[in-house]
């Protein structure tokens, strides 16, 4: 006999969550009920949050700005495979402005980072080159903090990694082995 631990109605401002997969620094999920006060979310939406390594129950709260929605086009596997990298590539790639037609050298320690970088330049134009001496887009730490800087934020960098996904933008991209892992259905 198995004891199941009663999580509580969502308060103001909070939803319960169904976690279905967690993967590369990301939960997805299933809302379960919001709570009063919650804009734009409501029970089935389909969801996505930074996965902040707990143990993940059959359901759990979390503060509505601390969660993405996610289009119905977008699979659950897409989701914890791409986002984290797609948030990084997509600040990697601000960062530096080039125009149509420049020669770009993407530099990251993670393969699947400038893999996904070097995708979504070449998809505003760019020629992907490995030859020194060219604008070099390099993935640091200054970066990545910026990617993590505020909800309103993420939430729009999501909305545009998301566009990508659908535009096809990583469909040459190949994921690493163990991306993502079931959690509870």
């Amino acid at each position: 006999m198995t004891t199941r631990i009663a999580v509580p109605r969502p308060t103001t401002g909070v939803l319960r969550l169904r976690p279905t997969l967690r993967g590369r620094g990301f939960v997805v999920g299933i809302v379960d009920a919001a709570g009063p006060d919650t804009n734009g979310f409501a029970p089935r939406d389909r969801v996505a949050w930074r996965d902040s390594g707990e143990e993940l129950g059959e359901l759990l709260l979390r503060p509505q700005r601390d969660v993405l929605g996610v289009p119905r086009w977008i699979s659950d596997e897409q989701v914890v495979s791409y986002l984290g990298p797609g948030l990084v590539a997509r600040a990697l790639v601000r960062t530096r402005p080039f125009s149509r037609g420049d020669g770009v050298r993407v530099v990251s320690a993670e393969p699947l980072v400038a893999d996904m970088t070097a995708a979504w330049a070449k998809s505003l134009g760019a020629q992907i080159v490995e030859k020194e001496g060219v604008l070099a887009i390099h993935d640091d730490l200054r970066v990545r903090r910026a990617v993590l800087e505020g909800h309103g934020k993420l939430a729009e960098a999501a909305v545009e990694v998301f566009q990508a996904i659908r535009r096809g933008v990583f469909d040459d991209v190949h994921l690493l082995a163990g991306a993502s892992s079931r959690v509870a259905a």
